[in-house]
């Protein structure tokens, strides 16, 4: 189980990993300065203690003092190389988190504990797959000091758990890890130094991994939690008041790490300001270090995903052939949920019938929706059933959902609309206004008549914003691109939403023009974001090596390579950093990840190996 199975915390990824800033905060470099630095910090403050107190510069509690705080230190680097998140470059990055993971365990290597701390990952809270949960919930007789042998503790879930999932190369590795500690081990123990190992080394590295485990694991996962059923509450945050917060190298955000793990943790508080600061507004239960949050954690029911009743509160005709329609909830005590700009609803018109639409307002002070629908005559009847909805008429509607988010940040922006696609445009400008930035409304209709919303546009607030294009007597618009878009920019933002080929026509010259595609965000009429569906087993062929692997549907394609003794680059499995990504030959692939742009997603020529999976009975990748 991945992360982004999850329907609502999908949207939510999807939302941060397509935030024009996103790609700049996940950026690395070769030699990450924070990073290795941590790495040197820890090495040479082990180093110089044993040197010190070996040369009697230093007394013993003071050594052991040291190199507890080395073993603290040196968890970082080494838990975010498993993500690779210490260097852009896969052999600096193994190869500072294997030196600074040796003071916390002789022998440690990062195929064993990256296979080891990803499964904690991908399972968080499911007993017998997350290596972690005997970290969250102690055994009672042996209480925190328990959390002093979280080696020991992986190694018994390794033979109890994890050899019937791994590959023989990453057992080889788990193997050589434990060979390599109970080697080092007896030849220290049998020697004349045999005190001095256990004074300088085992008993510091026994003191540190028990506060590692405690502060990176034990007060980070309220237990009984899991990624597949209550994602947002089985990671927490640690309270700002909390006095050791700022001690502990970014995992006070640590959901800001399950969701986004191949980020170094000095840019997790970076993340909090991506998509308009959506973390803020997610259920993530608080605590303090030392102190667990006395309010019971708050788990949403089905009674959230639930539509909401409501009643037809007002029709009125905003256009040729269009008529807007304004909903109050039947019952009074019913708080609407927040509809962003962008946003849009199911509406359940009657038995059988849904159709997407999206908010031309959230009014909250008298909490009530408002929408605008188009009739089609040659339609598929969702239109033509709208327009038959009288005044007082009750029926349901789905929460909010947003796949055309307006991301505020940036300094300007241009929005065209086409026909009723001017919907999600009227939220954007209202709000836009609101905020204070400096934007463009460009409206494309056919004649005068068609153009919807004529007299909310007139209005001297957003009049100044609107410019009108009418279609042409060859029946072209009259918007001329080489002219609305004629200064590319990256504090620019583009968002176009009408029909299907205004928009491609628009994005093509927008790229064309020397703009971004990063820039530019255009919204369809179908439902944006697939629901969850049940997985099927396929086989993939590997097109370079003429193999063929068989995927099974609890697996990731990852998986079963690993299985065959293929090894891709991976850093999150989660859909969410592009590290996996591989070139697809040919098959149709199903993109579960939040990576891919929707261009990119549409050309079915590459996809994320970590979570994506074949529509079909067959993938052929370039392996």
């Amino acid at each position: 189980m991945t992360v982004t199975t999850n329907q609502t915390v999908r949207e939510v990824l999807n939302q941060i990993t397509h935030d024009p800033r996103y790609k700049d905060v996940m950026k690395m470099e070769k030699y990450d300065i924070p990073q290795t630095l941590l790495t040197i910090a820890s090495l040479a403050t082990f180093i110089l203690s044993c040197y010190w107190y070996l040369s009697d510069m230093i007394p013993w509690w003071l050594a052991i003092a040291f190199n507890i705080v080395a073993v603290y230190l040196a968890f970082t680097p080494m838990h975010d190389a498993s993500h690779r998140a210490v260097s852009s470059d896969n052999f600096v990055n193994d190869l500072l988190g294997t030196a600074a993971g040796q003071i916390l365990l002789p022998g440690m290597n990062m195929p064993a504990f990256r296979a080891i701390h990803m499964d904690h990952h991908r399972y968080v809270g499911q007993e017998g797959r997350d290596p972690d949960c005997g970290l969250v919930n102690v055994p009672k007789w042996a209480g925190l000091s328990y959390l002093m042998f979280t080696d020991i503790h992986w190694l018994a879930w390794f033979f109890k758990n994890g050899r019937e999932n791994w590959s023989p190369r990453i057992k080889m590795y788990v193997y050589v890890m434990m060979a390599t500690v109970i080697g080092l081990h007896a030849v220290f123990l049998l020697s004349p130094y045999w005190a001095e190992f256990l004074l300088l080394y085992v008993v510091p590295q026994r003191l540190g991994l028990g506060l590692v485990a405690y502060t990176f694991a034990h007060i980070q996962h309220p237990h009984g939690m899991t990624w597949e059923n209550e994602p947002f509450q089985s990671t927490v945050h640690i309270d700002e008041s909390s006095p050791l917060r700022g001690l502990m190298f970014g995992q006070e955000n640590h959901h800001i790490h399950h969701l986004l793990p191949h980020l170094p943790w000095y840019r997790y508080r970076k993340v909090w300001d991506l998509a308009n600061g959506i973390l803020e507004k997610q259920p993530i239960p608080e605590r303090g270090w030392l102190k667990p949050s006395a309010e019971p954690i708050w788990v949403p029911g089905e009674e959230v995903n639930a539509p909401i009743e409501v009643k037809v509160y007002s029709i009125e005709e905003v256009g040729e052939g269009i008529r807007s329609f304004v909903f109050e909830p039947t019952d009074s005590d019913v708080l609407l949920p927040e509809g962003a700009a962008g946003a849009h609803v199911n509406v359940f018109i009657k038995e059988g019938l849904i159709r997407q639409y999206s908010l031309v307002e959230h009014d909250d002070v008298r909490n009530r929706y408002r929408i605008a629908v188009k009739c089609e005559e040659n339609g598929r009847g969702g239109s033509k059933a709208m327009h038959q909805l009288e005044v007082g008429q009750v029926i349901k509607i789905g929460r909010p959902k947003n796949n055309f988010m307006l991301y505020e940040n940036a300094k300007r922006f241009v929005l065209i609309s086409g026909g009723i696609g001017i919907t999600p445009m009227l939220a954007m400008a209202h709000r836009l206004i609101r905020l204070g930035k400096d934007f463009e409304l460009h409206v494309c209709a056919r004649n005068e008549e068609a153009v919807p919303f004529k007299k909310e546009l007139s209005v001297s607030r957003l009049a100044k914003h609107v410019h009108i294009h009418l279609d042409q007597d060859n029946g072209r618009s009259a918007l001329a691109p080489e002219t609305v878009l004629a200064n590319p920019s990256h504090d620019t933002q583009i968002y176009i939403c009408g029909p299907g080929g205004f928009m491609n026509w628009l994005r093509e010259s927008a790229v064309g023009l020397g703009w971004h595609p990063e820039n530019i965000r255009i919204e369809s009429f179908a439902a944006p974001m697939a629901e969850d569906v049940a997985s099927h087993p396929f086989t993939v062929h590997l097109a370079k090596s003429n193999k063929e692997v068989e995927v099974k549907a609890n697996q990731s394609i990852i998986d079963a390579l690993q299985h065959s003794g293929v090894e891709p680059s991976y850093a999150c499995m989660q859909g969410t950093c592009g590290t996996c990504i591989t070139g697809v030959v040919d098959g149709e692939v199903d993109h579960r990840d939040a990576f891919l742009s929707e261009t990119e997603k549409a050309a079915n020529d590459q996809m994320c190996l970590c979570v994506s999976r074949a529509k079909g009975d067959r993938l052929s990748l370039d392996l």
